[in-house]
């Protein structure tokens, strides 16, 4: 599988979005772009693979998440979807009733 690509043929479980390897910045967008498209489909739990490495896109995508209302990271909590030190599980939650005001102005 290429760099930056992720398959949703015959996938069970979260959508993937696969990073590692990359340049800090082609990540950042990669993810961004991602990201607000998993949400305009409604999807509701996203896979970012980050990769283990020194642990900078893994930064990154933690403070990507901390930086947008809507995005949570999931913690285990049991569900044993991403237990893997090289990804981390994002929730994608729908807009508060602030947010939805903000954009709908």
């Amino acid at each position: 599988m290429a760099r930056g690509k992720h398959s949703d043929q015959n996938r069970k479980g979260p959508k993937s979005i696969y990073i590692r390897k990359m340049r800090y910045e082609e990540a950042y967008r990669l993810l961004d772009r991602e990201i607000q498209a998993a949400f305009m489909k409604g999807e509701t739990l996203v896979e970012v693979v980050h990769g283990i490495g020194e642990g900078v896109l893994k930064k990154m995508t933690d403070d990507y998440i901390r930086a947008h209302s809507f995005l949570k990271i999931l913690e285990d909590g049991g569900l044993h979807l991403a237990n893997n030190p090289g990804s981390t599980l994002v929730e994608i939650m729908g807009p508060s009733s602030e947010d939805l005001k903000k954009y709908l102005k």
